[in-house]
């Protein structure tokens, strides 16, 4: 009997223990509980204090635009630049976005690339490259001014000091800023480079006004203030046929006409056709 008692006394013991278990994991899971919720409302407080300083800072005077820098623009002025990408003195730095400006700043034909730079606090920086007109097109009583890629970079009534490409296909209907020579005219840019380069090398550069593009097997240059026409074939040994020309330049001074210089260099002699003026 007295063993009965005992067993009973300890089994009472042990139910009285899991209960006190329980109630502690119980108030434990709570006690995480409101940790985590703690935690929680912490980072949501955060989030929003940040979102108040942001909101004044946007609303700063200090980062107001107040000075609006241009870099690399040579053909196109600091005011231009600055009206064409629309940025405004005076609006928050942050408020603009860069890609929509960069477009916006490449509509200009001159453009080819540009950058847009925050300095903090207040100033912000355009950086360009420009295309640079180097040949022109002649349109009506216009000129299209072109670069090195073929780009029209411009239509104007003004004729500057660089050569006219004459003879050329691109459909005067694609005659446009921005828009460029037809591939077929393209594919001769290559050569109509190396003829300038090469007469420039050679100081004669500025003597040609004109090249005819219209036969790629017999490229010609035109030197109006020499009065002649030089014909280089198609141009293979292009700085040999080019020293040629200087040297009979010098023996021609004065005499307008023809010089044929579209020949093989190793078994013929170039010559001249006066003009019958």
């Amino acid at each position: 009997m007295e063993d009965e008692i005992i067993i009973g006394v300890e089994n009472k013991s042990k139910q009285t223990s899991n209960k006190k278990n329980k109630k502690s994991k119980k108030n434990k899971k709570v006690n995480h509980k409101k940790g985590k919720m703690r935690k929680q409302a912490k980072v949501v407080f955060g989030i929003v204090i940040f979102i108040v300083i942001f909101i004044l800072v946007l609303c700063s005077p200090i980062f107001d635009i107040k000075n609006i820098e241009t870099e690399g623009n040579s053909q196109i002025s600091n005011e231009k630049l600055i009206s064409i990408s629309s940025l405004q003195l005076h609006t928050n730095i942050f408020k603009f976005n860069k890609g929509i400006i960069k477009e916006k700043i490449k509509e200009n034909a001159y453009i080819d690339t540009v950058e847009v730079t925050r300095k903090l606090p207040s100033t912000v920086q355009i950086t360009v490259t420009e295309r640079v007109p180097k040949y022109m097109l002649q349109f009506a009583d216009s000129y299209v001014y072109i670069n090195n890629q073929g780009y029209m970079l411009e239509i104007s009534n003004e004729k500057l000091e660089i050569p006219i490409l004459i003879g050329f296909t691109t459909d005067l209907s694609n005659i446009k800023a921005g828009n460029r020579i037809n591939v077929e005219d393209l594919k001769k840019m290559d050569m109509v480079i190396k003829i300038y380069e090469a007469a420039k090398s050679n100081g004669l550069g500025e003597l040609i006004t004109k090249i005819d593009i219209s036969n790629e097997k017999n490229y010609s240059i035109i030197l109006e203030k020499e009065g002649k026409k030089v014909y280089l074939g198609e141009c293979t040994e292009l700085n040999t046929r080019i020293l040629y020309l200087k040297s009979i330049l010098e023996t021609l001074n004065g005499k307008s006409g023809e010089l044929f210089l579209n020949i093989d260099l190793n078994s013929q002699e170039a010559y001249f056709r006066p003009s019958s003026n």
